[in-house]
């Protein structure tokens, strides 16, 4: 058993539609970021396995993934952001892996659909994705990975060891870091490619909310991206990442000012102020929704 935790921002389409599908055996926790008390009211009242918690701020998804493993009561925990679709298979599927597979820190399922990319990588392919022997890894095609983009069950014994997602980062290249945690401890990651779930991808808020979404895409992107190579290799590094996307937002932006497209332009300066504010070394700051 696990329980099921979603993270939520203007989110309120979404996190109604998985709570009124998902099997109520499975207990869900609902981080509510948008501080939408009548939606916790709602579901808490309608489904006796929902605890919606209301942080005292917006936690973004390192913060709020760290919260709900904290106040989930089971041993494992299925971190998902809200843009998300799965079956009661696939649950029911990936409770029979956990039953069955005791060593591992994180345990994924796989995209439905990996035309565009998948939901994992491997880094080592030398020394990981060896034959993995059992029934259970038969009979889900489970391989050895070395980072999982999204939704994943995490197991909290294993953390002690390996850390919490880091609460520097807002949004944006967490899981690479969390992963990357995992690897260096020598711990296991695993995805099963015959469990499937569908990522719809940047579609976690209402649809009102979508331009505040993507300024705030591209303002931690970009910070992010930056932190996380200064935080795993070095500044110089990070620099010879950032600069690429720097040149090109400073490009981006001056043809959108020549043009008067004024989206565009704030598109692009967001980008440039999160560069910029990583490189030096200013928190993780941008947040567009607090007035709402």
């Amino acid at each position: 058993m696990f329980t099921i935790v979603f993270v939520s921002l203007h989110s309120e389409s979404h996190i109604k539609r998985l709570t009124s599908s998902i099997d109520k055996k499975f207990p869900i926790i609902v981080i509510e970021n948008s501080f939408n008390h009548e939606l916790k009211k709602e579901l808490e009242e309608k489904y006796s396995n929902v605890k919606v918690i209301i942080p005292e701020k917006n936690l973004g998804l390192s913060g709020s993934y760290n919260l709900g493993i904290k106040e989930s009561k089971t041993e494992y925990v299925f971190l998902n952001p809200s843009d998300v679709s799965f079956s009661n298979e696939c649950l029911n599927s990936l409770e029979e892996c956990v039953d069955n597979i005791k060593d591992f820190t994180v345990l994924a399922p796989s995209y439905d659909d990996e035309r565009i990319y998948k939901n994992y990588e491997i880094w080592n392919k030398e020394k990981l994705n060896q034959n993995l022997k059992g029934d259970i890894f038969k009979k889900y095609k489970i391989k050895e990975v070395d980072f999982i983009d999204n939704d994943f069950i995490v197991n909290k014994k294993n953390l002690e060891k390996v850390g919490f997602f880091d609460e520097n980062i807002f949004l944006y290249f967490e899981t690479m870091d969390f992963c990357k945690q995992v690897r260096i401890k020598n711990e296991k990651i695993y995805v099963s490619e015959n469990i499937k779930f569908t990522h719809f991808g940047s579609q976690s808020h209402d649809e009102k909310y979508a331009y505040k979404a993507s300024l705030t895409r591209s303002w931690h992107y970009s910070w992010s991206k930056f932190y996380y190579f200064r935080k795993h290799f070095s500044y110089f590094l990070a620099l010879k990442k950032i600069m690429p996307n720097f040149i090109k937002s400073i490009k981006r932006m001056i043809k959108a000012k020549i043009k008067k497209n004024y989206k565009e332009y704030n598109l692009s300066k967001a980008e440039i102020l999160g560069i910029l504010n990583s490189i030096f070394l200013k928190k993780s700051s941008y947040r567009p929704y607090e007035s709402e």
